[in-house]
């Protein structure tokens, strides 16, 4: 079973950014069986990241508009490559 966590920065919008891309996270791959959760993780550097089991695998500028379904695509094709 696999944790996907999202790694981001504190701040004004972050938040935010974080729980849609938790929410699609969750939405598209939440019910396979190699998933066992999708967390948050507020972090005080300045990063938006999402890990598998703690291997940083999609990481983009929080400075700059997020691509969610970037962050879905990045988790998915990580899923598969450990399947």
């Amino acid at each position: 079973m696999a944790e996907i966590a999202i790694e981001y920065a504190v701040g004004s919008r972050l938040q935010s950014e974080a729980e849609t891309a938790r929410r699609l996270i969750d939405s598209h791959l939440g019910d396979r069986p190699d998933v066992d959760a999708v967390t948050l993780t507020p972090s005080s550097d300045s990063v938006f990241c999402v890990s598998v089991e703690g291997d940083r695998i999609w990481c983009t500028d929080p400075r700059e508009w997020i691509d969610a379904m970037q962050a879905v695509t990045a988790a998915r094709r990580r899923l598969s490559e450990v399947s």
